[in-house]
């Protein structure tokens, strides 16, 4: 694992954090706002998509399944090339019915006094079925 500093990890762990609560709330022009203008979203493996440019990736993330929760659960750097920050993250995401493990690569870079997400891939590991909250009991 490359050598980077507190800063740089901090401000990766901000971005993760603030990606998950503006995806959780729906506030998806602030979740576009992490990525760079020309931020990409690789989402072929899951919803056959790529989309660029933060405009559209707000819409893109409006249309997308409803989940309940975004769940980081760990992130590391994985390498360091000139002033991109290579990043692998596990999310669990909640939905009614199901949990989802997804991995999520990153491309993060600095844009003024920020770190941006400037490509963002995902894939599905796997998904666990659980009760509809509309089926439960009690």
């Amino acid at each position: 694992m490359p050598n980077v500093s507190s800063e740089v990890y901090t401000g990766i762990a901000t971005v993760v954090a603030r990606y998950a609560d503006y995806c959780d709330h729906g506030r998806w022009a602030e979740a576009a706002d992490l990525f760079t203008e020309d931020g990409v979203f690789d989402a072929e493996h899951v919803f056959g998509r790529v989309v660029s440019g933060r405009q559209a990736l707000a819409e893109f993330m409006a249309t997308r399944p409803a989940a309940i929760a975004h769940h980081p659960t760990t992130f590391y750097i994985d390498k360091v090339v000139d002033d991109e920050h290579f990043v692998r993250m596990k999310m669990l995401v909640v939905f009614d019915g199901a949990i989802s493990s997804i991995d999520y690569y990153w491309v993060v870079v600095p844009v003024g006094e920020e770190l941006k997400i400037k490509r963002q891939e995902i894939a599905m590991v796997g998904r666990l079925k659980t009760r509809s909250s509309q089926s439960a009991v009690g």
